[in-house]
């Protein structure tokens, strides 16, 4: 911001601040438009990041774990099945191990729901 401010104090020396009538120049009416304008898009960038960094804080996951423990959006463990595909351990602990007909027929129920 220094930087800017000595510039626009350099261009203002150059150009002066007032016409042979004694009104605002031309050049200065210019340059106080355009750091007018610099100074709101700075600020608004400085807000923008703000919000950019406290809304990470927030930041939610489409699934809670990671590659090495992956869990389902209630934080329950997966494990992968026979056929390569993951699946929620209680349900397979309910069910009593793998059995892929039963987990057929609970998905075709569940796709049956609204």
């Amino acid at each position: 911001m220094e930087f800017l401010k000595q510039y626009t104090n350099k261009l203002r020396s150059m150009n002066g601040t007032t016409d042979s009538n004694g009104m605002p120049s031309q050049g200065d009416q210019e340059l106080k438009q355009k750091e007018e304008v610099n100074e709101k898009t700075g600020m608004i960038q400085k807000i923008g990041k703000r919000v950019q960094d406290f809304l990470k804080m927030f930041e939610i996951k489409p699934f809670p774990g990671d590659e090495d423990n992956p869990m389902d959006p209630m934080g329950t463990r997966l494990i992968e099945g026979p056929d390569g595909k993951l699946y929620n351990e209680n349900l397979i602990k309910q069910i009593g191990g793998f059995d892929m007909e039963e987990l057929e027929r609970r998905r075709k129920i569940l796709e049956k729901m609204p």
